[in-house]
């Protein structure tokens, strides 16, 4: 059995495609698990999480890809994001009383937008793209993104295994993802060729399915082989995915020194101490209240 958390980048017909392949085990269902978010919710936020992968691994310089989701309705925060280092979080916000069971993104968040932000720091100018929450899976919202935001015919094909019982997700991968990007053209004669690339690699991507993809008996590569074979694939060296949350006892002492003596009150309890649980890892940490003065 293979358990690895990953992103292996590919092209097919001579770059006339690229894309992704994404498989991530214990990084996935650990985020997932930490929030003890509804069945429904848990399997949005699995594919938002690979999505953030897929699309994150993909920086250049030191920096944070993010995917953000506000909504009207009762998932009303949807959070994820990836440093260039491959260290994955997120974050899942919903109304008290929560009781919705529809699996659609738009029944469970609403009217609302969805932004997809680069920040690479000194490299590279801040870059953020908005749509709006119409789609009904974050698959098909992210397609819209490519298509709208950088004119590039995308696919993505989501699994992962939250709609299982779990005692049959034993030999299954948590969550991936296949990514197909078709790549612009300079002439008509390779736009035709092209064409008839992106076409092939649209019918052979329909015809996996959900059991063969999550299987930890195959590779990624193996994975890739049997689908795109014919069409001169070549994959690459691949990216490591980590359950990893960036908070720390630092930068929480930092934050709370910048309160107000009032706010400082109003969160210290009865011992004096000021707790603090992150929204991420949900990781607790008390601090003597004399301390963050």
């Amino acid at each position: 059995m293979i358990f690895n958390n990953n992103v292996i980048p590919f092209q097919l017909g001579n770059n006339t495609i690229r894309g992704n392949i994404v498989r991530l085990q214990t990084v996935v269902s650990e985020i997932v698990k930490r929030h003890e978010c509804p069945t429904n919710v848990e399997s949005l936020f699995a594919d938002t999480l690979t999505i953030t992968a897929c699309l994150g691994s993909r920086m250049k310089h030191d920096g944070v890809f993010t995917i953000q989701a506000k909504g009207a309705g009762d998932v009303h925060t949807l959070f994820s994001d990836i440093t260039s280092d491959g260290f994955l979080r997120g974050y899942v916000g919903l109304n008290a009383g929560f009781t919705n069971t529809e699996s659609n993104l738009n029944s469970l968040m609403g009217s609302g937008h969805i932004s997809f932000t680069l920040d690479q720091g000194k490299y590279a100018k801040r870059y953020q793209g908005i749509v709006s929450l119409e789609e009904p899976s974050m698959s098909k919202t992210a397609e819209l993104y490519f298509n709208n935001s950088e004119q590039l015919e995308t696919k993505f094909l989501t699994f992962n295994y939250f709609d299982i019982e779990k005692n049959n997700r034993k030999n299954l991968f948590s969550a991936g993802l296949i990514m197909l990007q078709k790549m612009p053209v300079k002439n008509s004669f390779e736009d035709e060729n092209n064409d008839e690339v992106w076409q092939n690699s649209l019918n052979f991507l329909s015809t996996l399915g959900k059991e063969e993809f999550l299987s930890t008996n195959l590779t990624s590569e193996e994975i890739l082989y049997r689908l795109f074979n014919e069409l001169k694939i070549t994959v690459y060296d691949e990216i490591i995915i980590q359950d990893q949350c960036r908070c720390s006892d630092e930068k929480i002492k930092f934050a709370i020194k910048n309160l107000s003596k009032k706010e400082l009150k109003e969160i210290v309890d009865e011992n004096g101490n000021v707790k603090i649980v992150c929204e991420f890892c949900k990781t607790e940490r008390i601090f003597p209240g004399k301390t963050c003065n």
